[in-house]
């Protein structure tokens, strides 16, 4: 691989691992992952510092002039012709500080401010881009059972998608399927949807219930065919 071919998806790391690359773009950078050693020591290196920002930032409710601002923004670029286009694509390029040579806390300080920094960039690309409240969510994942994996809630008006990455495949036994669950307020329900992930430990499940704010999205290894009780704690959890 060519060192422009490397640049070209080297930026994308941090946006794929706060799911802020559009659908096809994400698919893209995975087919690079599998041929590009150096991506994925950096997509390792930074997962922890986005998998804490869920649990490190504070939530808070948006101005209600927010989104009349926003669509203000969306048909002046509109007007303005192709050249603004193409600055906005340029203004989604961005890279990660380099942290060598930091010490451990500051390390993961910068690797969180500068995730964060992508996180607000790309969410608000999108609502410019669709004036909606779809957004994508980094789940939670217990690390004693599954040590390398990742995973992203998708939602789409109401509509969800569980996206995984580094899950190990199950062989059958009492850990033969992952299956999904759904947490609403304390009432742990079968979402029902079953998965299990490709040799490379990629997957995804299509949540046919629709969730309500403030719902958790949980998987948990369990027998074929699924059941109707988790029979261990959830290994990846996820708020709608």
């Amino acid at each position: 691989m060519s060192a422009a071919d490397h640049q070209r998806y080297a930026d994308d790391v941090g946006a794929y691992l706060l799911g802020a690359l559009p659908e096809l773009e994400a698919q893209v950078f995975e087919r690079h992952l599998q041929g590009c050693a150096v991506c994925r020591e950096e997509l390792e290196r930074l997962r922890p510092a986005a998998e804490i920002l869920p649990r490190s930032v504070e939530q808070f409710e948006p101005p209600a002039t927010l989104r009349q601002s926003l669509m203000d923004t969306v048909r002046d670029e509109a007007g303005a012709g192709a050249g603004v286009v193409e600055q906005r694509r340029a203004r989604r390029r961005f890279s990660l500080p380099s942290l060598a040579g930091l010490r451990p806390q500051l390390a993961w300080a910068a690797a969180a401010l500068a995730l964060v920094g992508v996180a607000v960039g790309f969410g608000i690309d999108r609502v410019t881009r669709s004036g909606s409240s779809n957004r994508t969510v980094a789940a939670q994942i217990e690390r004693s059972a599954v040590p390398g994996a990742g995973a992203r809630l998708e939602v789409r008006d109401g509509a969800a998608t569980l996206r995984v990455s580094g899950m190990p495949v199950l062989h059958g036994g009492r850990h033969a399927v992952y299956e999904v669950w759904i947490d609403r307020g304390g009432a742990v329900r079968p979402a029902g949807a079953l998965f299990d992930v490709s040799t490379d430990g990629r997957g995804a499940a299509a949540i046919p219930r629709r969730l309500r704010k403030g719902d958790r999205v949980l998987v948990t290894r369990e027998r074929a065919g699924g059941v109707q009780r988790p029979t261990e704690r959830p290994i990846i959890s996820a708020r709608a």
